[in-house]
């Protein structure tokens, strides 16, 4: 009994616009020459349909249709054609739908396999040295989406002469210029007590407190402009303020304090992001700086504690310290790494893509895994040193120092420890992640080995600690340390690769396609800091002014938040699935006005 298992993900992939009726036209003509019948049949169907998923970088199933060899291989379940004899050719079978029923998004047209029954029943004829290439998914009108294209620089329109007057700001100029297009008026201005209540709530969460009602007269003194001013002035530095913007921003990074699955284990040392929101925000940290920080704050400034408490981004996951199938779990952090900073800081809703390129918007399965890249060298990091560049080159010296002058006595201990003692010091980069993930269910108490050893082995060991401590002048000083904060595992990046793909090809990191379809552009960074770079060239790529997506990201969830709804109404979904926005020019002035005062948040 023949197997579906060869062509189980056989997608439709890839979007070469093969004109059907062209296709038909073709076969309906006379007779053509067999080279002729791979050019019309078999390599459009091929490239559009097929070699996504079953192609030279990618095989589902074991299968290549690339090449005629890899078709005269074929995958799991045997030689996907047999040359002049389609009935006995499984691509055929799969594509009738007569067992495989492929391409599961719906059956071709019957001209269009036709055209591959002709072609196998005359030889299955290929130009010798052929290879086929997925066509190039992002089309001229991918490329012309809006929050793909550069910034605009929209001149402040004169507001109309009715409206003048109302006017205060540029921001009054854009949308009197369009309430006079869609021929409406302002509302009226809201009385002196809900103007004080909106400025309150707006800028701290809370109503306005006694103090306040009683300075403005429930709000009257606000009639004057210099009034409002001081009020919001007033409201922005109170430390109310940071802890409302907090709260926004814990529930977009999707901050707990627990690990939020069944094994709920609690996380005391979460609650130092928290305060560390709080206090960027009411210090108005430069949203730039604020992205630098959370996504690689040990590489950039190994010596702030702040800038490493914002690494705790990277740590809020959700996670089962029970669960022993680490490595799919570590995959599924890596996700969540991807995920969230997609959403977050691009309004790109990138989920889809882990398995197959975006159906919607011009989101390759190749994009995920390049930004995953990105974050393949991740560690969490339970005692990262907090020491600027110096003091980590020191310490390194120094440690480096002792291990020389110790190396035989831990070698001699380590024989008499290493029966008794869990190893995993050596490794390469991806094991060592799996074995700090899985170090956390299980506990070693290596006080108990005097119970364990025998007694002269015991004896022995204790003679080994005692020669070591003559030694403790050479080692360096412990630095100092912040917890439940992330790193990376060493200068080495494992491997990223789409799971799917057998021959495990090699993703380097790298932004999104569309934007920049060559790898990312890794400045390794000081060997003291071991660490790869990686985090600091995405971050620095994300708060790039050449990038498109940042400022228009955050400016719209800056509107949403005071009023109630985004200029764009989806703030993390700025592709097809999403809404555009209401006032495009107004949205590209704001994030570029952002940006000129130093992306400061208040």
């Amino acid at each position: 009994m023949k197997q579906k298992k060869w062509l189980q993900h056989f997608f439709v992939a890839g979007v070469v616009l093969v004109s059907a009726s062209a296709i038909v036209a073709a076969a309906e003509t006379v007779p053509a020459a067999d080279d002729d019948l791979f050019e019309i049949h078999a390599r459009p169907l091929l490239v559009s349909h097929c070699i996504r998923c079953h192609g030279e970088s990618k095989q589902e199933a074991g299968l290549n249709l690339a090449t005629r060899a890899g078709l005269l291989a074929g995958g799991d379940s045997g030689p996907a054609i047999v040359p002049g004899k389609p009935d006995e050719s499984l691509l055929l079978e799969a594509l009738r739908y007569e067992s495989y029923e492929m391409p599961p998004t719906g059956k071709l047209g019957d001209p269009l396999i036709a055209g591959i029954a002709a072609w196998v029943a005359a030889g299955a004829d290929w130009p010798a040295g052929t290879v086929l290439t997925p066509a190039n998914p992002i089309t001229a009108a991918d490329r012309e989406w809006w929050c793909f294209q550069p910034l605009a620089d929209p001149a402040v329109p004169d507001p109309p002469a009715e409206l003048s007057g109302w006017c205060q700001n540029e921001l009054d100029a854009f949308i009197a210029h369009r309430l006079a297009k869609e021929g409406l008026e302002p509302a009226a201005a809201a009385p002196p007590g809900v103007l004080l209540r909106r400025l309150a709530y707006s800028a701290t969460g809370l109503p306005p407190s006694e103090r306040l009602l009683v300075e403005t007269d429930g709000g009257r003194t606000l009639a004057d402009p210099a009034a409002r001013d001081r009020l919001v002035e007033e409201l922005l530095a109170s430390k109310t303020y940071g802890e409302h913007q907090a709260r926004f921003w814990l529930d977009l990074v999707r901050y707990a304090d627990s690990d939020g699955y069944r094994a709920d284990g609690g996380r005391p040392h979460a609650k130092a992001y928290r305060d560390y929101c709080v206090r960027s925000f009411n210090a108005d940290k430069p949203y730039d700086r604020f992205v630098l920080e959370q996504l690689a704050g040990d590489e950039i400034d190994p010596g702030n504690r702040d800038a490493v408490i914002g690494t705790m981004f990277l740590r809020h996951w959700i996670y089962e310290w029970n669960q022993r199938d680490v490595a799919t779990q570590w995959q599924k952090i890596l996700d969540d790494l991807t995920e969230t900073t997609a959403d977050v800081f691009l309004a790109q809703s990138l989920r889809c893509a882990r398995c197959h390129d975006h159906k919607f918007d011009p989101l390759l399965q190749r994009d995920y895994y390049r930004l995953q890249a990105f974050f393949a060298p991740f560690q969490p990091t339970e005692g990262k040193p907090v020491a600027d560049l110096a003091t980590l080159a020191t310490f390194a010296e120094q440690q480096q120092a002792w291990e020389e002058a110790t190396a035989d006595l831990r070698r001699r201990l380590d024989a008499i420890e290493r029966p008794l003692l869990i190893q995993h010091a050596k490794g390469q980069p991806p094991e060592h992640q799996l074995a700090e993930l899985a170090a956390r269910q299980y506990t070693f108490q290596p006080e108990k080995l005097d119970k364990l050893l025998d007694e002269a082995a015991a004896t022995e060991r204790k003679q080994l600690l005692e020669q070591l401590a003559a030694y403790d002048s050479l080692k360096p000083k412990p630095l100092p340390t912040q917890a439940f904060v992330a790193s990376d595992v060493g200068p080495e990046a494992p491997v990223t690769h789409i799971p799917d793909d057998r021959e495990k090809t090699p993703i380097a990191p790298g932004i999104l396609t569309l934007l920049n379809p060559a790898p990312a552009d890794i400045e390794p960074p000081p060997p003291a800091l071991n660490s790869t770079g990686r985090r600091t060239a995405l971050a620095r790529w994300i708060v790039s002014p050449e990038n498109p997506l940042t400022a228009r990201v955050i400016v719209n969830r800056i509107w949403q938040q005071h009023f109630g709804r985004g200029l764009v109404a989806t703030p993390n979904e700025f592709g097809h699935l999403g809404q555009q926005p209401t006032h495009p020019e107004l949205l590209d002035w704001l994030a570029g006005w952002f940006m000129q005062e130093g992306w400061s948040l208040k």
